[in-house]
């Protein structure tokens, strides 16, 4: 189980957005990077190709790391 962390409601609101728009729009613009440079040919030696799927693997393990820390967290209100 993933460590508990505490959050301001703000932090959350903040991490809960990251999270939307990677989960949304950025595996749709992964994914359109990644056709475009299936598109030009040879994947062996694309190096549009191999990049974007550097960055979409990236952008999943944040994805992952967001998702545990939103599903641990503890909302805290300052005093």
């Amino acid at each position: 189980m993933a460590e508990s962390q505490h959050l301001s409601p703000e932090a959350h609101a903040r991490l809960a957005a990251e999270l939307k728009d990677l989960t949304t729009r950025g595996r749709i613009d992964i994914a359109d990077k990644i056709e475009v440079a299936r598109l030009l040919g040879d994947l062996s030696e694309n190096g549009d190709y191999h990049a974007a799927k550097e960055e979409q693997g990236k952008m999943e393990g944040r994805i992952l790391h967001l998702s545990s820390v939103l599903e641990n967290c503890e909302i805290v209100e300052h005093a």
